[in-house]
């Protein structure tokens, strides 16, 4: 459960967790030395302090990692995974808000138990949320349908993998993570699992606009290069186009017409001058991700573990 400043909800978060384990025990689901894992991202607030509380008070039960900085959620839920991989036979990801129906555990493991290695969860409805991130959302996968992304409509963080896909997702070294589109495009036998999600309890969420913007250009241009193909229409269309006026204004001028069409020409300049700054800035978003992945700089460091 990757975590950032939710001291006002983990309290009720590790107790509710604890009595879905004790459940799954008791049905015979899980291990008895099955736990909670959560990956601190850097909090500034108590939870590290109550992640402590609870680890003191349930060592076998609450485990914890905690990087060194504040990296994002992407690097949060990579660095669980991978400590938890190193423990577990199967990791379960979800949110530490629990706005994701705990409930969904069973089936995943049900799918599990019939030979899926990855399970992973597909929202019913999209719960209480801010209009503008409902339409956002919508523009969002629209786009990524258009580009070809294996990124699905409501596809979340929360799944169920076994060992062996983990162990495939250690294999990928790329800075830019874009965790849902990864576990498409891994393979193994999977299959989605809808579940209904929940308002929060407590806190609010830290995804502001600019952030979902970000992750979204991070999605976009980590698996897809229609961007730049379309670029290339573009320039092919505005190329037919400017040979077109060029013949046209030969022939005008050969029949001795006299050119005309200052506000044309002013239109143009400005209409060709910003669709050249947008494509230099699709191609410099690339460049970018390119120059990001050259440094090879460490994702994330772990300043401290509770295990």
């Amino acid at each position: 459960m990757p975590c950032y400043n939710e001291e006002a909800g983990l309290v009720s978060t590790v107790s509710t967790v604890l009595g879905k384990l004790q459940c799954l025990r008791n049905e015979g689901k899980i291990a008895e030395e099955s736990a909670m894992l959560f990956s601190d991202d850097g909090s500034r607030d108590a939870t590290w302090s109550i992640i402590e509380s609870a680890h003191k008070k349930y060592t076998e039960e609450v485990k914890a990692v905690k990087l060194a900085a504040n990296c994002g959620k992407e690097y949060a839920l990579w660095a669980g995974i991978m400590e938890a991989r190193m423990h577990a036979d199967v990791v379960v990801c979800m949110d530490a808000d629990l706005q994701f129906d705990i409930e969904a555990i069973d089936e995943f493991l049900a799918l599990h138990a019939q030979g899926y290695e990855l399970v992973y969860g597909i929202k019913k409805t999209r719960g209480a949320e801010p209009i503008y991130k409902r339409i956002f959302s919508g523009l969002f996968y629209s786009l990524m349908g258009c580009l070809g992304s294996p990124i699905q409509k409501n596809h979340t963080d929360y799944c169920l993998m076994a060992r062996q896909v983990c162990d495939a997702l250690a294999e990928y070294g790329e800075t830019n993570l874009i965790f849902r589109g990864l576990l498409k495009q891994l393979g193994f036998k999977q299959c989605p699992c809808y579940f209904e999600v929940k308002d929060r309890e407590a806190g609010q969420s830290h995804f502001s606009p600019i952030k979902l913007i970000n992750l979204s250009l991070d999605a976009i241009t980590s698996f897809s290069i229609a961007p730049l193909r379309f670029i290339v229409f573009i320039g092919s269309a505005v190329f037919l186009v400017g040979l077109a006026m060029i013949i046209w204004t030969i022939s005008d001028a050969f029949k001795g017409i006299t050119p005309s069409g200052y506000a044309t020409l002013v239109c143009s300049l400005w209409f060709l001058g910003g669709l050249g700054m947008v494509c230099l800035g699709v191609v410099g978003e690339y460049l970018g991700k390119l120059y990001m992945e050259a440094k090879k700089r460490p994702r994330y460091y772990i300043s401290s573990k509770l295990l």
